[in-house]
This record gives C-alpha cells, sequence and structure tokens, in this order.
C-alpha cells in the first residue's frame, strides 16, 4: 500500500484532491437525492440536522489536532507526533464526545432523541476518526491517502450503508461502525503503529496548546454552520431544514476550491515558513485567491439563476419557498469561499489564532441577528438567512483584511474587477437565454453547464497575460 504513502508535487496533489473532491460532491448530492425520494425532505432534513451539528462540532471535540498535527509534522515529518495525537483522541476526544451528545440531548433540541444516544456517539467518533486520519497524512503530505480515505468515509460508506438499511438510525450506525474501525486502522498503519515509547508530554502540550487557541473559532463556526438549521428546526419545520442544508451544501462546493488549495497548501506552506521561504508564498497565493474568489462569484450568480431547475431534479420537489432559501443562502458563496481559502495561510504564518477572531465575530454578528429578529417578531426563516448571509460576508471580509495584513497581497486592480464583471454578464445571459428555449430543464442545465466549461477552456488555454496567465504557471509547476 505505498501509493497511499506516495509523495507528489504540487501540481498532482492539486489534482487529486480536486478529483477526490468532486467525486466527494458527487457522492453526497446522490446521497442527499436517495434520501429526499424514498424517505422524503423531512428524513433529509433530519439527517442533515444531525449530520452539520456533530460535524461542525469536530474541531472541538479533536480540540483541534485536525490542524495541529498537520502544522507540525509537516515541518520535520517527526513520527511521535501522530503518537501523540492518537493518545490524545482516546482520553479527550472520546469523552468530549458524550459530553457534547449528552449536552444536545439535555437541551432538547429537535430532531436528536435521548434512546439512540450511542448511536449519536458512535457516528461522531466515525467522523473524528475521519479528520484526524485526514490530518495525519496530510501532514506528511501524503494526498493521495488522504482524498482515499476521506472518500470512502464520506461518499462511499455512507452510499453502501444506505442502500442497505430502511432506516436512519440503522445508516447512523452502521455508518459509525464501519468509518470508526477503517479510520483508525488507516492511522495505525500509516504511523506503523503506536509507540508508547515516543508519547511524551511535551509533544502533548504543544498539540494542545496550538489546537486550544483555535478553539474559539472552531466554536464559531460551528454556530456558523450548525446554528441556522439547529434554529430553524426549533423554530420552522424539518422541510425548511432539508432545504437550507440542501443549499448549504451548494455553497459548500466551495470546498473543490477550498480543500484543493487549502489543505496541500497548509503544510507546504507551514515547511517554507520553517526554511525562511515565506517571501515565495505571497505572489502564488494571491492568484489562487482570485482564482477563488473569481470561481465563487461565478457559481452564486449561476446558482441563483437557476435554483427551481437544481432543486426539482436533485430533491424531486420544489417550492416557492424553497427557492428562496437556495437563492438567499447562496449569495453567502463568494465569501464563504475566500474565508475558506485564507483560513490555511492564516494558521500557517501566525500561531496567534487570528481565524479565531475572524469566525468569532461573524458568530457574534449571527447569533445578534437571530437575537434582534426574535425581539421585533420578525419571520424566523428569513431572520435565519439573513443572519447566515451577513454573518459570512464578515467572516469573507475579515479574512481578507488578514491575508492583506500578513501577506501583502493585494487582490483588486481593474482588470480583476473587468474580468469578474464581464464573466458575470456572459454566465446571465447564457442561463436566461436557455430559460427562453422550449427545452427541458435538465437539457437547460448540461447545455449551460457545457456551454460554461467551453468558454472556459478556451479563456484559460489562451489567455496569455494576467492572473490568468499566473495561475497556469502555478498549475503547471512540477
Amino acid at each position: 500500500m505505498n501509493w497511499l504513502n506516495k509523495h507528489l508535487s504540487l501540481k498532482n496533489d492539486l489534482k487529486v484532491t480536486l478529483i477526490n473532491g468532486v467525486i466527494v460532491i458527487g457522492g453526497i448530492f446522490v446521497l442527499n437525492g436517495i434520501i429526499a425520494r424514498i424517505h422524503g425532505l423531512d428524513i433529509l432534513g433530519e439527517f442533515l440536522l444531525i449530520k452539520r451539528t456533530l460535524s461542525a462540532g469536530i474541531g472541538i471535540l479533536l480540540v483541534g489536532m485536525n490542524i495541529a498535527l498537520p502544522n507540525y509534522l509537516s515541518r520535520n515529518f517527526e513520527k511521535s507526533y501522530g503518537d501523540n495525537a492518537l493518545l490524545l483522541f482516546f482520553i479527550i476526544t472520546v469523552p468530549m464526545t458524550i459530553l457534547l451528545i449528552t449536552c444536545i440531548l439535555i437541551f432538547d433540541i429537535k430532531g436528536f432523541y435521548s434512546n439512540h444516544f450511542w448511536i449519536y456517539v458512535l457516528f461522531s467518533l466515525g467522523m473524528s476518526a475521519q479528520f484526524i486520519t485526514y490530518a495525519l497524512y496530510r501532514g506528511y503530505m501524503n494526498m493521495v491517502g488522504a482524498n482515499v480515505f476521506q472518500l470512502l468515509g464520506t461518499a462511499i460508506i455512507p452510499l453502501i450503508v444506505f442502500a442497505s438499511v430502511a432506516t436512519l438510525n440503522d445508516g447512523l450506525f452502521w455508518i459509525g461502525c464501519s468509518v470508526t474501525i477503517i479510520m483508525v486502522f488507516a492511522f495505525l498503519i500509516r504511523n506503523k503503529g503506536i509507540h508508547l515509547a515516543a508519547i511524551t508530554f511535551r509533544q502533548s502540550k504543544k498539540i494542545i496548546i496550538y489546537g486550544f487557541k483555535r478553539i474559539p473559532s472552531f466554536v464559531a463556526q460551528f454556530i456558523l454552520l450548525a446554528g441556522v438549521p439547529i434554529y430553524l428546526a426549533q423554530k420552522v419545520n424539518f422541510e425548511s431544514v432539508a432545504y437550507f442544508n440542501s443549499s448549504l451544501s451548494l455553497v459548500r462546493l466551495a470546498l473543490l476550491i477550498v480543500n484543493p488549495i487549502g489543505m496541500v497548501l497548509l503544510p507546504r506552506i507551514s515547511n517554507k515558513i520553517a526554511t525562511g521561504l515565506i517571501n515565495e508564498v505571497n505572489n502564488m497565493l494571491n492568484i489562487l485567491l482570485k482564482a477563488g474568489l473569481f470561481l465563487g462569484v461565478i457559481g452564486a450568480i449561476y446558482f441563483y439563476i437557476n435554483a427551481p431547475l437544481i432543486l426539482k431534479l436533485w430533491l424531486g420537489e420544489v417550492s416557492v419557498n424553497g427557492v428562496n432559501i437556495l437563492r438567499l443562502t447562496i449569495l453567502a458563496l463568494p465569501f464563504y469561499t475566500f474565508a475558506g481559502l485564507s483560513r490555511s495561510p492564516i494558521d500557517a504564518v501566525s500561531e496567534r489564532g487570528y481565524n479565531s477572531l475572524i469566525y468569532s465575530l461573524a458568530a457574534i454578528v449571527m447569533i445578534s441577528i437571530i437575537f434582534i429578529g426574535n425581539i421585533f417578531h420578525f419571520d424566523y426563516l428569513e431572520t435565519a438567512l439573513i443572519s447566515f448571509l451577513i454573518s459570512h460576508i464578515v467572516a469573507g471580509l475579515m479574512s481578507a483584511y488578514f491575508i492583506q495584513t500578513l501577506y501583502k497581497s493585494k487582490l483588486w486592480n481593474f482588470k480583476y474587477i473587468r474580468d469578474i464583471v464581464g464573466s458575470v454578464l456572459i454566465v446571465y445571459m447564457i442561463s436566461h437565454l436557455l430559460l427562453f428555449a422550449e427545452i427541458s430543464g435538465s437539457s437547460q442545465l448540461i447545455i449551460g453547464a457545457a456551454t460554461y466549461l467551453v468558454i472556459g477552456v478556451i479563456v484559460f488555454k489562451y489567455v496569455k497575460s494576467g492572473w490568468i496567465a499566473d495561475l497556469k504557471e502555478i498549475m503547471y509547476v512540477r
């Protein structure tokens, strides 16, 4: 299994992570569609509420080890970091998972039931094991292995399980069992077992301190990702939760951009910083952030215009309420993308935990808007959606400020703004022409996607100057 531990070039790491991201997102879309069509939107809403709530808390349960492990391990590949992280997983993450589920049940959050306590614990542990295994392979810069196990835990295993079980709880149970066993096994293989003699208080403390500084960031991100679904489940209904979480899945398509760049860059940036080569990072980061923001804007416009068609073909049901939820949620895509791309570089260049400040402020904004909305008796759904959008705008703008401060990156210039505006107009015109054509919804989406792909390939191939040309140089580097 040496291919799982293989070191690739930056270009090939980006390719592997991008391809894996496409497959993972595709698997998640298929899974959501299957649940919605077979069991209905209410069951989909319940499943996504459980998954979103527990997955949003993984960083807290791991005490930041999913960030600390690749950061320290990539600097000198000192194997003892893996041993210490695994020990911390059992003595901290497992008890904290039990405590988290207990608190959720004590607060009587709708969608969680006390008689399924251990199912939630097992499901959560499976996700935590997947995250820490991904962190280990990522720290060694073995992105093939990291992506293979992410694909297994996020898409392949859930699809197999839900194709074989009759109830949601059975699905959660078998996913939790399978993922936990496979991920612990994968961790031990890459770590070459567990070396008790290598476990030291100094290294464990180092990992904990680094991760602990980022706990406010993880708490804030828990609020940003799980806050609105939990709020809607208590105030509205699971159908609205299903529509919102499905819309959030489209926003999280940004991970197709964020994961290849962020996950691959963090260990490399940390490595360069450790060797005093931080100046080499600035230009590359500037170009990648421009590309991510550009794609985020284009994606938001595309999904906004085609919201009714997407929901109809994906979930089998569409309502005015569902379309409004998707359209308001998707406006956060550019800001979510930029904040996600900025997170790893900010973590890599400083141990001060600036991301905690960014996401804490965004979470405070979200909570404040919801609180004010309740005081003045505004519509629950509209209040929740507006709080989601504005909080992510705040996160994006704060991330831009720190990137500018720490890396001296200059994103905006006339040509870049021109490219964004021109591309938005092209997407708008093509989408509206297809909407007026007398063809089926699926044909509209397929023809539209093919058209944008052809235009994108032509532009990427023949443009010889500007940020696109610089992006090609990065992509073709070995």
